[in-house]
């Protein structure tokens, strides 16, 4: 929840010059030979929605807004209200739940769209109960039809994962009470010992009713201060629970410099790594419904001002943020504004050749392929053609490389040959496009070891 406790990040020098992204993002396989370099997926850049601060049954917001204030007057009297809590007024007209029924609506309308990004499922909301042991004073059949929608309509496009435990309190994991510390308060610099436990918990409660997370969400600056640490945290607990060696954790929002995908704690023997999501444009859809609404902020109606058209136009992921109570309070303001952001980002890539949506662990993937596969080039036998040989434990949908230098007729991957297509817009997995000075190549990459073989 970016408007309690910034997100806000920075990037390091590596990340900053840009590594990894667009054409401009090279790994050169040979300097006296042609050129190879990894480029974005399908020459396009990856555009994501990140919904925070959803979960099962309940609104979060009216919970974490009454719980801030109760918080407040019991700690810190004399002090003002900040955040969501400047809404404490509004809580007699804000309801207090979100029905799976408009989960499955939002769900299906963001399928038919195309939309992909990442939808968290806080596993104890706000201590009002359990995802896997339900939740008192609320029908347990609309538990039941969430957990069926969440499954069956929004895991198609978007990664699930926990937002911690309540996105409040701090959970005692002994007791499993409240304290009165803050996820996103304390937390923002936490025990480290107690890290790994608390995620691990996180991840095993979704798990339990049948979600393996693909990552973490971050709630408000939690594991700030300690991003590294956090980071492997994330890892360790993704290995534990569900065996993933390749999650993700958003915790980081750039809103003014251009955002990368920075890879923590890779061991290229092993295939292991985990991928920093950084969002750019801030919750401009509502937040509790009942803050700034105003699509202009991401695109505006000439298609040439605010915050998305420029991180396009470096061609660096473009990751939306919005909270979940807004999509559906006040009139569903928060979805109005989606539906307009989504209609000028259609005019602004009509054909689709210059945009892709993709889930955030999607972009970890492919981020990793690219920095962390080993590439090499060598000359055919006898003729003018190149192989090309990828080594990686890092498999990825759609890797596209360009071989700069070099004019193919014919491409095989693995001896399969490949569908040779006129124009980018075009281009898929399994095709290759050659212009009069260079070669465009998509392919999905498995694991071990790819060649490419090029016909010139």
């Amino acid at each position: 929840m970016q408007n309690e406790f910034s997100r806000r990040g920075f990037l390091g020098a590596a990340a900053a010059a840009g590594l990894g992204l667009g054409l401009s993002a090279s790994r050169v396989a040979a300097q006296d030979r042609p050129r190879v370099e990894v480029c974005n997926p399908l020459l396009r850049t990856p555009l994501s929605l990140i919904i925070d601060d959803s979960c099962p049954v309940i609104n979060k917001a009216y919970y974490w807004i009454q719980q801030r204030h109760d918080w407040r007057l019991k700690h810190e009297p004399n002090s003002p209200p900040s955040g969501w809590e400047v809404h404490y007024d509004r809580l007699g007209s804000m309801p207090n739940a979100i029905p799976a029924a408009f989960a499955a609506q939002w769900g299906d309308w963001c399928g038919a769209q195309g939309i992909r990004g990442k939808f968290s499922m806080v596993p104890f909301p706000a201590g009002v109960g359990r995802i896997d042991q339900g939740f008192p004073g609320f029908p347990p059949q609309e538990l039941k039809d969430w957990l069926r929608v969440t499954k069956e309509i929004i895991w198609k496009n978007f990664d699930l994962t926990p937002e911690m435990l309540t996105h409040t309190h701090v959970v005692d994991l002994k007791t499993w009470k409240l304290t009165e510390q803050w996820e996103q308060g304390e937390w923002v610099d936490p025990p480290v010992d107690q890290l790994t436990e608390y995620i691990v918990a996180a991840m095993q409660l979704l798990k339990n009713v049948g979600i393996a997370c693909e990552g973490v969400t971050s709630p408000g600056a939690f594991g700030k201060r300690k991003e590294m640490a956090h980071a492997r945290a994330v890892l360790d607990a993704a290995l534990q629970v569900n065996n993933n060696p390749r999650p993700f954790y958003f915790l980081n929002m750039e809103m003014e410099e251009m955002p990368t995908v920075p890879i923590r704690h890779a061991d290229k023997a092993k295939g292991e790594a985990v991928a920093s999501i950084i969002g750019c444009a801030g919750d401009w859809f509502g937040a509790t419904g009942y803050d700034e609404s105003n699509p202009d902020l991401f695109i505006t109606a000439d298609l040439q001002g605010g915050r998305l058209p420029a991180v396009l136009a470096k061609e660096r992921p473009t990751i939306l943020v919005g909270h979940w109570p807004c999509f559906y309070v006040n009139g569903q303001i928060g979805f109005k504004v989606l539906k307009e952001v989504k209609k000028r980002l259609d005019a602004y890539d009509p054909d689709k050749s210059k945009t892709i949506w993709m889930k955030n662990s999607e972009i970890g993937h492919y981020w990793m392929a690219r920095e962390l596969s080993d590439l090499s080039v060598t000359d055919g036998a006898g003729g003018p053609g190149r192989t090309i040989r990828i080594a990686t434990k890092f498999p990825t949908d759609n890797f596209t490389l360009a071989i700069h230098g070099c004019t193919a007729r014919r491409l095989q991957v693995g001896g399969t040959d490949l569908r040779q297509v006129q124009s980018q817009r075009d281009l898929g997995s399994g095709t290759f496009l050659a212009t009069d000075k260079d070669t465009f190549v998509a392919f999905d990459l498995k694991a071990g070891d790819t060649t490419l073989s090029v016909s010139a």
